[in-house]
């Protein structure tokens, strides 16, 4: 009989314990109505794998007068069985001496120490019920549920000693002292030594002094990916300022709200002049208009800065609607760059191939680890990092010894042919590493590392060394780092045991800038030792041998491509159109490997607009890795008893709408037909026109890569970087076969 209970956890145990009995009483007179019956008349869903309506069933049996058990027995003893039907299984058998609770459970659900556990802690509930019937549920709960110390989920990293005096760019200069002659850094045909980084970083910095009137200050820093790039970053620091790290690709609407709530006080571009989204009053330091001044600057470093001051503030999305500032401090990124090179490691005589976006938090490992370590960097140009094939190469010719990438860039690499190399490091993070993908790097010779952290706790906080595909957790904390498991009343939980992570240690960012409140609210007193505790807001357990594990969010925030997503920031972007009545957004994976993000509208009344003028009001706000790739039009959006949203009842989305400007006949080239033909089997779909936009059909890089990749087997020279200048198929065979015409 399958029962539903709730209850007040400040009301008395006696009034549960009545409730629940008049309740099984009611439920007595149908008893005779089996659990199939009832299934089968509310036409519930059915998963071959899962029990309808209730996975865990509690018996309770009465045992013949003079028949002699033992006490409550909590040993758990091997009996495997066959089949179940129930995910667990409590059997209570009450005699004259007691009880004795016998349990079933499904071992690839749980183990044997957290079955032990649930059972000790419920002799102790017992007791404390029959102790006190008058205290509160929350109450005796707590008491049951108290572990020993070693049981408590709470990890801390080894207690390494680092530089804590040092600024990142400290340690750069150290290495240049070393190796003045070694290579720090290759972009193409370009190398710098690290005596010729340093003084071209010196002499960028000084000037840079001189626009922004003394240290202290916020520095914009909106580059393309080059050597260059590396330069002024350096500068920045040694300049005694924080960057605030810009993709020139983003919208000019987003920049110009960066540049506004960071307060910069100057800008660092190339060739561009003045962008119209540079707030009046920045000082704009043009890396070719400026180059002769900049050249004519001292070589000396300007003066030494302290290791507790801001290194730089990086803008992540925002549940408000808008991106916010994380800032991060010299100490912090020290530490973390001299865990790193003791695990996973790094060494003088490594080569460390840089591939990242600098406004994405992971850059700075790939640029700064190898500098503070000796190493050399290579960095890969903008569309080699988007090219399977060129991203190969440039991984096989640099004698790359280690590459940190998000799961989208190793399947785009996978894709092109890649194994790893014997020694080669494998850093994968930014958002869940799954088995599949784990057993194809592992396929190859070199070492493979998921790397787990929140941008708020400086990059990565946890790391674990991944030998089989079977096995993948975030492993342990770094260096000086300790993580925490807390429940909803803010207590450490069991191990194995799921709550809310909690961070502490050295990496802690120093807050949002310009937030106190938001800061507040998610940088907390830590009750467990000095300093204080991020909320990460993901969902975890640590195992019984202390190994960290990933559960998924307590919140609406996503990750696609390692990219970090408050799903509000999207929806209020799309609310701001002014066109739509209401509308939500979720991160759906239908097709297997295959997460879309997906818009549901409502039109207003009278008022039909197209999913074309939505998609392209939100391009002019928010980056393309935030851009929905499927629109679901809804006369209203489900919502739960209470007049919530239900994320859980958004339809699947089918087909992308169509297209403004989409030409309602099929492809009519012979170029066009088979760009379409490939497309339809990348993409899945039924039908592609030759006005249609990849992207707004929902390619994401991987089935770029792949669609270059049919097509040049096909005959058809195509490299991936075409298909951002080419957009629509059309445009795309138009172009091919002008290339191809005498």
């Amino acid at each position: 009989m399958p029962i539903r209970s709730s209850w007040n956890p400040q009301a008395p145990f006696s009034e549960l314990l009545g409730t629940v009995r008049q309740r099984v009483l009611d439920a007595y007179e149908h008893q005779e109505y089996t659990l199939g019956t009832l299934v089968r008349a509310l036409a519930y869903p059915r998963a071959a794998d899962r029990v309808p309506l209730a996975e865990i069933q509690f018996n309770l049996e009465r045992v013949a007068e003079g028949l002699h058990l033992p006490g409550l027995d909590v040993t758990v003893e091997p009996n495997p069985k066959a089949f179940v039907n129930f995910d667990l299984f409590f059997n209570a058998i009450e005699s004259g001496d007691g009880l004795r609770v016998d349990c079933d459970f499904n071992t690839a659900l749980f183990d044997a120490a957290s079955i032990e556990r649930w059972l000790e802690a419920y002799a102790r509930l017992l007791d404390a019920v029959a102790a006190d019937q008058a205290a509160s549920v929350a109450a005796l709960t707590a008491f049951a549920g108290e572990q020993p110390v070693r049981e408590r989920s709470a990890v801390d990293g080894p207690a390494n000693d680092y530089r804590r005096g040092a600024t990142v760019h400290d340690l750069v200069a150290a290495q240049a002292r070393r190796r003045p002659g070694a290579r720090a850094v290759v972009y193409g045909d370009e190398s710098l030594s690290y005596a010729e980084l340093e003084r071209r970083a010196n002499r960028l910095a000084n000037h840079l002094l001189t626009r922004t009137g003394g240290a202290g200050k916020l520095v914009g820093i909106a580059l393309d990916r080059s050597a260059g790039m590396l330069v002024a970053l350096l500068a920045v620091l040694k300049a005694g300022c924080a960057y605030v790290p810009l993709d020139p690709k983003h919208p000019s609407a987003r920049l110009a709200h960066i540049l506004n709530d960071a307060g910069v006080a100057a800008l660092i571009l190339d060739g561009e002049g003045a962008p119209t989204f540079v707030p009046d009053g920045v000082a704009v330091v043009d890396l070719t208009r400026d180059s002769a001044a900049i050249a004519a600057a001292r070589d000396a470093a300007p003066a030494a800065r302290d290791a507790g001051s801001l290194a730089y503030v990086i803008y992540t999305s925002g549940s408000t609607g808008l991106p916010k500032g994380v800032e991060i401090e010299h100490r912090a990124v020290v530490n973390l760059l001299e865990a790193m090179a003791r695990r996973p490691g790094l060494a003088a005589d490594d080569v460390f191939l840089a591939l990242t976006t600098i406004a994405f938090d992971i850059a700075a490992l790939e640029l700064y680890l190898p500098l503070v370590t000796g190493a050399c960097v290579v960095i890969a140009r903008s569309d080699e990092a988007a090219d399977g094939n060129a991203l190969l190469r440039l991984l096989q010719t640099s004698g790359a010894t280690s590459l940190q990438a998000t799961p989208a860039t190793w399947r785009l690499l996978l894709e092109a042919g890649f194994r790893a190399a014997p020694g080669l490091r494998m850093l994968c993070g930014g958002e869940a590493l799954r088995p599949d993908l784990a057993a194809r790097l592992l396929a190859g010779e070199g070492e493979l590392w998921n790397m787990y952290g929140p941008t708020e706790t400086t990059i990565w906080s946890s790391c674990a060394r991944i030998e089989s595909a079977a096995e993948i957790t975030a492993g342990m904390p770094i260096a000086n780092t300790q993580v925490y498991v807390l429940d909803e009343r803010d207590r450490l939980t069991a191990r194995g045991e799921a709550g809310q992570l909690h961070i502490a240690g050295d990496g802690l960012a120093r807050g949002y800038h310009g937030q106190p409140a938001l800061t507040a609210e998610k940088f907390v007193p830590n009750p467990f030792g000095p300093g204080r505790l991020y909320r990460t807001g993901d969902s975890a357990r640590i195992t019984t041998t202390g190994q960290i594990e990933i559960l998924g969010r307590i919140d609406h925030q996503v990750k696609l491509r390692g990219f970090r997503i408050e799903l509000g920031e999207i929806e209020t972007a799309l609310a701001q159109t002014g066109a739509l009545a209401a509308c939500a957004v979720a991160l759906r994976e239908d097709v297997a490997d295959q997460p879309r993000l997906t818009a549901y509208y409502v039109e207003k009344p009278g008022a039909p607009v197209a999913t074309a003028d939505l998609y392209a009001a939100l391009a002019l706000r928010l980056p393309a890795y935030m851009l929905p790739t499927a629109w679901v039009r809804l006369d209203a959006l489900p919502l739960t008893p209470n007049g919530k949203l239900d994320r859980s009842a958004l339809p699947a989305p089918g087909l992308p709408a169509p297209q403004a400007g989409r030409e309602a006949a099929a492809p009519l080239t012979a170029t066009e037909r088979a760009l379409a033909r490939i497309c339809e089997e990348v993409l899945r779909l039924d039908r592609v026109c030759a006005g249609d936009d990849l992207f707004a059909l929902g390619a994401d890089s991987i089935q770029l890569f792949q669609i270059t990749a049919r097509a040049n087997r096909d005959g058809m020279r195509i490299a991936a970087k075409q298909l951002f200048a080419h957009r629509t198929i059309g445009a795309l065979a138009r172009h091919l076969d002008l290339a191809a015409a005498p």
